[in-house]
């Protein structure tokens, strides 16, 4: 009796034990399962070619990123990349509607202010403001150093530059230098610790060729750190890009492509970046007095460094043919690219590569006029 009695306990006993068992390697089974739909939820939503960061102050949610602040937080913007027309195509059917309503809106609903296109009394009188033609001499075609490095400013010919050299297959970067950094970031903490400026931006054995834009629309590595890019990579080539100032400050009034600020150049007036410091900006000759000093700034530094700085004019008749004889890159490969209807309603739709910016607040608005 007392045998049954203990086996009977026994087998209760390896029972629950069996059971506990069971009921673990569920929870570890769901676990894992829940990891795995994560990863694949996060790699679904969010690839290389869509991610995008904006910094933030600590303080304000909506503006700038002040570099003095250990605390920041980082804006994952929602991609639709996958709904965007591919790069190179022409607008379909479907945008027309969007773009001439949209057109129509802005013209009903903007203020004197940013119907007009503001006349800088600065442009016609400095050549600060002009590209030269003649800094690169022709016997250095073909030959000029990598990486290119461009110094100019957002808004300015950045993205054409881009796809230019992406087109001759080289490995360009602009604005993000990895997958989860900008490269306004990276270059930063690269000169904080110590190292080259864009030690921190390459990951081995990656080997960036072109750094189309370095900024981040409100801190600029171009300007904090110039001095360090020139005595780190004396041997690269430099880059200035330059187009009317006038349609410079109005492509900054005008992007994001949205009717309702703020934007850009409400961003940078507020960000206190050396040379344009929390105020100034209030005017076209605001900006462009910023631009030609900094201008100067790299002519000088270049200059006294024997440095190669090729300077590009992205409104020049002749700009393709001159960068394709420079750089033995197909003509074909320059053109315009990101292009906002919104600050130029007369652009040949079919001529120039539409910002995917604008393509996605289109598809947002179009979506909630839908919506009751």
């Amino acid at each position: 009796m007392m045998i049954v009695t203990s086996t009977s306990t026994r087998q209760r006993r390896n029972d629950g034990f069996s059971s506990k068992a069971v009921t673990l390697k569920l929870i570890l089974f769901a676990a894992a399962l829940g990891a795995c739909l994560n990863l694949w939820l996060f790699h679904s939503h969010y690839s290389q070619d869509v991610i995008h960061l904006t910094h933030h102050d600590v303080d304000d949610d909506d503006e700038g990123w002040e570099m003095n602040k250990i605390a920041m937080r980082e804006e994952w913007e929602r991609p639709t990349e996958h709904e965007w027309e591919a790069e190179g195509s022409p607008v379909s059917e479907e945008w027309d509607p969007i773009l001439k309503n949209k057109a129509t809106e802005d013209d009903e609903t903007a203020t004197d202010d940013n119907d007009k296109e503001e006349r800088s009394t600065l442009h016609s009188s400095k050549s600060c403001l002009e590209a030269r033609s003649d800094t690169i001499p022709k016997h250095l075609y073909g030959k000029l150093q990598k990486p290119y490095i461009n110094l100019g400013f957002p808004k300015m010919g950045t993205s054409s530059l881009h796809s230019f050299f992406q087109c001759g297959g080289l490995d360009s970067v602009h604005y993000r230098c990895s997958k989860l950094d900008s490269c306004s970031r990276c270059v930063l903490e690269s000169v904080t610790a110590g190292g080259l400026p864009f030690q921190l931006c390459e990951l081995p054995p990656r080997k960036i060729d072109v750094y189309a834009q370095l900024d981040n629309g409100t801190y600029f590595p171009q300007i904090e750190f110039l001095d360090e890019i020139v005595a780190g990579y004396p041997e690269a080539t430099l880059f200035l890009t330059f187009r009317s100032i006038e349609k410079w400050y109005n492509s900054l009034k005008k992007w994001p492509p949205r009717k309702h600020g703020p934007h850009m150049n409400d961003k940078m007036r507020d960000a206190n970046i050396s040379g344009f410091p929390s105020g100034v900006g209030q005017n076209v000759d605001e900006f462009a007095d910023w631009y030609c000093k900094h201008v100067e700034r790299v002519r000088d530094i270049a200059a006294r460094n024997s440095l190669s700085l090729v300077e590009v004019d992205i409104e020049d008749s002749t700009i393709a043919k001159r960068m394709s004889d420079m750089f033995d890159i197909d003509e074909s490969c320059w053109g315009h690219t990101n292009a906002n209807p919104i600050a130029n309603p007369d652009l040949d739709l079919s001529t120039v590569q539409i910002a995917p910016k604008f393509v996605q607040i289109s598809r947002e608005e179009k979506k909630s006029n839908k919506d009751p």
